[in-house]
């Protein structure tokens, strides 16, 4: 029997299956599956991980309908977890921001107010760095009160989109759930009313706006470190969330474990749900998201003012973003977007390219900015996974950029064994292998490295 074009008969039942689901769900669940073959009347789907498996097996039916009307095969459809290239990066604007509203005026509205209504779920622009937390978030979004990845802990440095995915979870429900009581604030908000409570001896009316909700969204929850009447305050507020199924969404500079100050009984809870790091941008994100706000403000952007800028500006979205409108409002006064016209109004912001001396210690700072670690965390003998991964990918790096011996290598990370460092080096080529992700991120961090 003749082999089917997979490609070609999954593209069609993409097709039939816009309209049939959610634009989100859709781009989020679906359009990220890969077609890997047809054996014995199945086809097979790859997902990217168990996590995305989970929640596409709930379109399972719908998909393999939509194949079936395709082409005009009855296939059982199985999704395989594997290593699986984005169908693309996906930039969304089409949608009409919403206006957030909740059944009960009295309740959280000054939080509501607070929400920026163009952060949603659809101006987020996908790439490596950030789309298990855009996926989890999505999820959370969807299926609040049912299964629950609770809590939802976003970390990562400033800049990464970690407020745009909190409103975007906002936005949602007061758009699709309007009866839902949801409540944002900033942790510093948070204190605040607490502080305000003691002093004003309001302890129900605090409880009772923070405890009956049905989801609790938290910005920067690192700021009640330190604070011990305000972690007790907050335990007893989680647990209460907790247990009665509401779910608990926070974001954070450091993952729980490197909370040091804070009780050891809330990090256990931070750590007892769904923990979700954001990376900075790649460079083809940094490449979207730049065009996307081209589009938005309805300008004509050379391809070589993107790049200019997409691979000078590589630490956040906020500075990215910064640095685009710094060049087009300097072009209302220059005359049309050049890449000359770029430099000149980035001169302060893009240093000129200095020849730099490749360096271990260089390649541990890049690589450490990246993904918001130390260079004393590289040499301390912690093994956690958010200081592993770098550190393998640092001395992966030393040895192929500088040509170190694997004891010099050791040596700078902290007068670490040989064979330390000769694991590291090929686990990492390994996974260069059959991770398209980790390929794109050190490439990403090779440019930065040799400027």
């Amino acid at each position: 029997m003749k082999q089917p074009n997979v490609h070609l008969l999954w593209d069609k039942a993409i097709s039939l299956l816009d309209g049939e689901v959610s634009e989100i769900s859709l781009n989020t669940w679906i359009k990220p599956l890969e077609p890997v073959g047809v054996e014995q009347g199945v086809f097979i789907l790859s997902v990217p991980n168990d996590f995305h498996k989970t929640f596409v097996d709930q379109y399972a039916s719908l998909i393999k309908n939509a194949i079936k009307a395709a082409g005009s095969a009855d296939y059982e459809v199985r999704f395989q977890v594997g290593p699986t290239e984005p169908l693309s990066h996906t930039v969304r604007t089409e949608k009409r921001p919403p206006s957030p509203t909740t059944s009960d005026e009295s309740f959280g509205q000054a939080s509501l107010s607070r929400l920026n209504p163009q952060y949603t779920f659809e101006t987020f622009v996908v790439g490596s760095g950030n789309r298990f937390a855009h996926a989890a978030c999505v999820a959370v979004a969807e299926k609040q009160g049912g299964r629950n990845f609770n809590p939802l802990f976003l970390y990562g440095g400033s800049g990464l989109g970690k407020t745009h995915l909190m409103h975007a979870i906002s936005n949602f429900i007061c758009e699709n759930y309007p009866a839902k009581k949801i409540l944002y604030v900033q942790c510093e908000q948070f204190v605040n009313e607490f502080i305000y409570t003691i002093k004003e001896n309001k302890y129900d009316d605090f409880r009772s706006k923070y405890r009956n909700t049905d989801m609790l969204l938290i910005d920067d929850i690192q700021f009640i470190e330190g604070k011990e009447q305000m972690q007790i305050e907050f335990f007893h507020t989680f647990n209460a969330l907790y247990e009665t199924g509401k779910n608990i969404v926070l974001t954070c500079d450091k993952p729980p474990q490197s909370l040091a100050s804070l009780e050891e009984r809330l990090r256990t809870r931070f750590s007892s749900g769904l923990i979700v790091d954001i990376q900075p941008p790649d460079y083809e994100t940094r490449l979207a998201i730049l065009r996307r706000h081209a589009q938005q403000n309805n300008v004509s952007v050379p391809d070589d003012v993107y790049e200019y800028i997409a691979s000078n500006v590589a630490s956040n979205i906020r500075e990215l973003e910064g640095a685009f409108k710094t060049v087009l409002y300097y072009s209302m006064l220059a005359g049309p977007i050049t890449q000359d016209v770029a430099r000149e109004a980035l001169k302060d912001i893009i240093q000129p390219s200095a020849a730099r001396k490749l360096s271990a210690s260089l390649i541990m700072e890049v690589v450490g900015n990246a993904y918001n670690v130390t260079v004393d965390d590289f040499k301390s003998n912690r093994r956690s996974k958010e200081v592993a991964l770098p550190r393998q990918i640092a001395m992966f790096l030393c040895r192929s950029l500088l040509n170190m011996t694997l004891p010099q290598i050791g040596t700078e990370f902290g007068n670490r064994d040989h064979t330390t460092v000769m694991y590291a080096c090929s686990k990492i080529s390994e996974d260069l292998a059959i991770k398209p992700d980790l390929v794109r991120q050190i490439d990403d961090l090779k440019k930065r490295i040799t400027g």
